[in-house]
């Protein structure tokens, strides 16, 4: 483990940063101690990279649909392409 004052870490935070993927650092202000955690993103699931899958709240969004779905909790339907064309005014 390795402890740093602020004032040390101001200087290079990379360097610190990097450790911290290795071991624990901690820095010290006053009386107060900042852990430094490391958290890996996770992989976006779409497979064109769109951002909106980058934000974990929509995904967790989308799969707690996916289940009420697959509960019965919620009806749905398929538009058959005349339908569609019927409500798009077509």
């Amino acid at each position: 483990m390795t402890v740093v004052s602020s004032k040390i870490f101001s200087t290079n935070p990379i360097h610190y940063l990097n450790l911290a993927i290795k071991e624990s650092v901690t820095v010290k202000r006053g009386k107060v101690l900042f852990q430094i955690t490391p958290s890996f993103q996770l992989e976006n699931p779409s497979p064109s990279g769109d951002p909106y899958f980058s934000n974990q709240k929509n995904v967790a969004e989308l799969e707690r649909r996916i289940e009420d779905i697959r509960d019965g909790k919620v009806k749905f339907s398929v538009l058959t392409q005349e339908r569609q064309k019927e409500l798009l005014g077509l």
